[in-house]
């Protein structure tokens, strides 16, 4: 499965992924792409427009624990996972962390809460 998702993030395609009907398909529905831009419509530059509507268009979410060896195999195998994504890590922030950074905001934010932000960045906790 990672291979996939691999081949997806890095070229928008699956090889040997499609039946003749979905190319087909795809022929026709991508042969208007090539006229409008004025590209001769072969095979090659019909699915290449297919491929630009693929990665103009998907979106996946992956989610995948970031502890051990088998997290860094997977990086080294499938580079495509690093290069070609938005990765976000999520990890727990201690509550003081929070209370620093909410104090913060409300300050710069120049506000007029005078003595009550503590209160207000209490509430968002």
């Amino acid at each position: 499965m990672l291979e996939d998702i691999n081949n997806i993030l890095n070229s928008g395609d699956v090889p040997n992924l499609y039946a003749p009907e979905d190319i087909d398909s795809i022929s026709s529905t991508c042969r208007a792409d090539c006229q409008r831009k004025r590209i001769p419509a072969t095979k090659i530059n019909i699915f290449n427009q297919y491929l630009i509507r693929v990665r103009s268009n998907i979106h996946i979410c992956l989610a995948m624990s970031p502890l051990g060896e088998i997290f860094r195999d997977r990086l080294r195998m499938f580079p495509s996972l690093v290069n070609c994504c938005t990765i976000d890590w999520f990890t727990e922030w201690p509550a003081e962390a929070l209370q620093g950074v909410g104090m913060t905001q409300m300050k710069d934010g120049d506000l007029n809460l005078g003595d009550s932000i503590e209160g207000v960045v209490s509430v968002f906790r």
